[in-house]
């Protein structure tokens, strides 16, 4: 049976009204530019320290406190130096890893999922900059790390980015599963 006003033979299902699709598509616009904000300031943050880190540290490692000391290393291999003779395959890896992650959450409306993304996108961006740009052929670069705690192999911003995003994405997502919610698709 039609509503009161409407046409016969149009359908009778409710529609979303057009102000819940708007704060809906604002949602989603502003988690777009969280992402690309978060994962931008990683990135710039992350190669200003590469930066001070390449001129600082020339002539030695800079003792912190209790373990901790800033050391200049050159890692050409994954986490913990790992696979150093696979560093084009890392990084082809590492770029669509990064691809994905941006596909999935770019239409995110969760504030956190946004959020999370961007860190880890930053720091795998950090990563591969220095794999393209900071050697000789095709991304094989080494990645520049610094903090070394000595009881950890030694990373730097990018590396704790990933890090933390990942963690924090993970325990949201045992979250979200405990509750029955979506992580990804609609909040």
């Amino acid at each position: 049976m039609p509503y009161p006003g409407q046409p016969s033979g149009s359908s009778t299902r409710p529609v979303a009204s057009d102000a819940a699709e708007a704060r809906s598509s604002g949602c989603v616009r502003n988690n777009r530019l969280l992402l690309t904000a978060v994962a931008a300031a990683v990135l710039l943050a992350d190669q200003l320290t590469k930066l001070w880190a390449l001129r600082g540290l020339q002539d030695g490692s800079i003792h912190l406190f209790w373990t901790i000391r800033l050391r200049l290393v050159f890692n050409q291999g994954t986490a913990f130096g790992l696979g150093a003779s696979l560093a084009p395959l890392i990084t082809v890896v590492a770029l669509v890893v990064s691809l994905s992650l941006i596909r999935l959450c770019w239409s995110t409306p969760r504030r956190s999922v946004a959020a999370l993304a961007g860190l880890v996108l930053g720091g795998a961006l950090g990563n591969l900059g220095d794999r393209a740009f900071r050697g000789d052929g095709f991304f094989g670069g080494s990645v520049v790390d610094f903090v070394d705690p000595q009881w950890w192999p030694v990373f730097n911003l990018a590396d704790a980015a990933i890090s933390v995003g990942v963690v924090l994405f993970l325990a949201l997502t045992l979250r979200s599963g405990m509750r029955g919610e979506p992580l990804v698709g609609e909040a």
